[in-house]
């Protein structure tokens, strides 16, 4: 397989369709469109605005598909940071097959922290989490979403941790040096150098991620980590069966080693009818809960801090977007079908909503304030040294 192959991971092609996206906008007016936000018990404002709030998967920037549209960052970006209350987030920085646009793309991440002080904060050490949340900062944490780009080559964990990456994902949907991503069958799983990336992983103090591995691969890089690990975005195949989803076998897993289970915000929880629903992402997150327990489970919303557009030209960009990634063999069934969103979450402070729907559901203050960010913290402290 060829590195323009990997290209066309979400953010690639989002990078590569802007004039696509600008052109389709063009029909309408190129607006943000969030959910309807709704009226917040006080003191789950009060918890949410003193907590550490984490997305293990996120970007202040577009992400999916192109908009707004994507590389600069704009005052109504920085402004949704700002109003969004999160303290950090996983970024990811990598393109699975190149390793030069990784290096670049790193190297874009650095200015825009430098270029805007007062919005972002490199994570280098837990600390700096807090620190971030003091200062009324975006916490930026380095991480992969597979790591094609190092080939057979371990030595550059090393490297690429030496920049900052503090989050490796093994595996995008399809298969690498390493282990065997979602749409590749359990009889493949992590291979021998995968088990040794793993190994390297744990004694440098990067956090190893089985986001987008298939059961198979999620459940050996388990048995092979002597530390906890994570699965940064997926959600619950027992509430809907999609491949991206995993098994009650792997979340019970992750978090019998001590790891976090992150819940994502995608097509892939199912329909509720057409799209995902606030109410469907709750089913998954209180299985996740019943499955791996209060202090093994996050959010990893896999969204832009800004909301989208769901118009009719968005989701010609989405369905151009799950072509083209289907044709290159990195996509999944119903990337297309609906929002990269779930709807009624479509809100930079989605995260505070979930907040709220804990409440309404009953689960007290210390649960919720481990689900929005607690657990992550935890973890991200036991790993990083």
């Amino acid at each position: 397989m060829t590195d323009d192959r990997f290209m066309l991971d979400r953010r690639g092609f989002a990078m590569g369709a802007a004039g696509l996206a600008l052109g389709a906008l063009a029909a309408g007016p190129a607006r943000a469109v969030a959910a309807a936000e709704p009226v917040i018990p006080p003191a789950i404002r009060a918890l949410y605005d003193k907590a550490i709030v984490i997305d293990a998967l996120a970007s202040p920037d577009t992400w999916n598909v192109p908009f707004p549209p994507p590389g600069e960052m704009t005052q109504a970006k920085l402004d949704q940071v700002r109003a969004s209350g999160i303290t950090a987030i996983n970024l990811t920085v990598g393109k699975p097959g190149n390793l030069a646009n990784t290096l670049r793309e790193i190297a874009l991440w650095l200015q825009h922290i430098e270029n805007h002080p007062d919005y972002f904060r490199l994570v280098k050490t837990h600390a700096d989490i807090a620190a971030a949340k003091a200062e009324k900062k975006l916490g930026i944490i380095f991480g992969f979403q597979g790591m094609g780009m190092i080939g057979e080559d371990l030595s550059l964990i090393d490297s690429l941790g030496g920049l900052w990456v503090k989050i490796m994902q093994l595996t995008y949907n399809d298969r690498n040096a390493l282990g065997a991503g979602s749409s590749l069958p359990d009889s493949e799983g992590l291979t021998p150098l995968g088990r040794e990336a793993v190994a390297r992983m744990n004694a440098r103090g990067i956090l190893v991620d089985t986001g987008h591995a298939n059961p198979r691969t999620a459940l050996d890089a388990v048995a092979a980590s002597s530390r906890p690990i994570t699965c940064s975005h997926t959600g619950a195949r027992a509430v809907f069966a999609s491949q991206r989803n995993q098994p009650d076998s792997v979340l019970r897993a992750v978090a019998d080693k001590g790891g976090v289970v992150g819940i994502y915000l995608m097509p892939f929880l199912g329909n509720d009818p057409v799209a995902a629903s606030r109410a469907l992402f709750v089913r998954h997150l209180r299985h996740a809960l019943d499955i791996c327990g209060e202090d093994h489970v996050g959010i990893g919303s896999d969204q832009s801090i800004t909301p989208v557009d769901i118009s009719p030209a968005y989701m010609d960009i989405v369905r151009k977007t799950a072509e083209a990634r289907q044709k290159t063999g990195i996509g999944a069934p119903g990337e297309g079908d609906s929002p990269i969103a779930v709807p009624d979450l479509n809100s930079a402070r989605r995260i505070e909503i979930i907040a709220a729907e804990l409440d309404r559901a009953g689960y007290p203050p210390r649960v919720i304030e481990k689900v929005i960010g607690g657990n992550f913290d935890r973890l991200f402290k036991d790993i990083w040294i």
